[in-house]
């Protein structure tokens, strides 16, 4: 009886949950690119 069960069109959890999740990754990484590359440049 799956027409009893209420529908969930607020909270789609499928298709676009795999993008914020790349571009957060992207943005740590990044981060953490220009921090070793700062800390490189004050060693040398």
């Amino acid at each position: 009886m799956p027409e009893t069960l209420p529908r969930e069109t607020h909270n789609p959890t499928k298709g676009w949950a795999r993008a914020p999740l790349t571009v957060i990754i992207l943005v740590v990484v990044l981060i953490a690119a220009f921090f070793l590359a700062y800390a490189l440049v004050l060693i040398l």
